[in-house]
């Protein structure tokens, strides 16, 4: 009990560290985003399949943390023909989005209001939406690095009918989440590849079994990458790591909430509960 505690706070003192400087840093970013001082997207007249970056976020983050994640999508090498932001209807109308927001619509972010389907809100609209394009999800709190998107095309063009990321976990069969290998390698077993949201995942037309996506938003209602990478098993799609991808990801504010998805899943053991749930239905990988 005193090892996880003093664990705890030595997370918390690091993470404190890096607040401040972090703060300082966005306190900076928001005049540049005021004042424009970043490339607009060129609007495309190229055919499908388009090259989408899709994300949502909710509440204080929709202002606190999602445009400055936003913003370094503007400053990749390469640009996306899309950015695309999914905001609940229920609580967002375009007279109430905030003010950096509106800015980067300016600039051509696009941002559409649907069911407020949580986290899902990121992947599953743009799913039926744009059936034939590539779509790329990221987090709404953390900075990507220019040549994130760049890297995560290469990849593609290398293995486009597979998914490609930056970041993923290793599972190992039979043991709890927070036993999984954290780091996954290009050495590591693809087939027990997981990726995590936050380095960005890129999905090729057709890489999922949406025929099913409601069955496993309900057996991982608050993990959707669970049911992401349950639906890729179904389809029979491959997972791939970037090569010298990215891992770490400096996050907006600098410290993680403890409020987030995330951290609830992993220090509840939520992510169990629904990756066992959900690997027993989909009855062809066991753990």
């Amino acid at each position: 009990m005193l090892s996880k505690l003093l664990l705890k706070l030595s997370r918390f003192f690091k993470q404190l560290l890096r607040h401040k400087p972090a703060l300082r840093y966005k306190k900076k970013l928001k005049s540049v985003i005021e004042e424009k001082k970043f490339k607009p997207l060129q609007i495309t007249q190229k055919k499908s399949p388009l090259f989408i970056v899709t994300l949502t976020s909710y509440g204080k983050r929709t202002e606190d943390t999602a445009p400055y994640a936003i913003w370094s999508l503007f400053e990749q090498n390469i640009h996306p023909d899309k950015i695309i932001l999914w905001l609940d209807k229920e609580n967002w109308n375009l007279n109430n989005i905030p003010a950096l927001l509106k800015i980067e619509m300016e600039m051509g972010l696009e941002i559409k209001f649907c069911e407020d389907l949580k986290s899902y809100k990121k992947l599953n609209f743009a799913l039926q939406e744009f059936p034939n394009d590539v779509l790329i999800t990221i987090d709404d709190d953390a900075y990507y690095p220019k040549d994130w998107l760049e890297k995560l095309l290469q990849t593609h063009s290398e293995n486009p009918e597979k998914i490609c990321f930056h970041r993923a976990h290793a599972i190992r069969k039979g043991l709890p989440y927070n036993k999984w290998k954290w780091r996954a390698s290009e050495s590591d077993n693809a087939d027990l590849l997981f990726p995590t949201g936050i380095g960005g995942v890129l999905y090729p037309p057709n890489s999922l079994d949406v025929s099913r996506l409601h069955e496993f938003m309900q057996l991982a209602p608050q993990a959707d990458d669970i049911a992401y990478w349950a639906l890729a098993k179904l389809k029979g799609t491959k997972h791939i790591l970037v090569k010298n991808g990215y891992f770490e990801f400096a996050l907006v504010n600098g410290m993680d909430c403890e409020d987030s998805l995330m951290a609830t899943n992993r220090d509840h053991g939520k992510n169990d509960s629904q990756f066992n749930a959900t690997v027993k239905f989909l009855n062809s990988y066991q753990i």
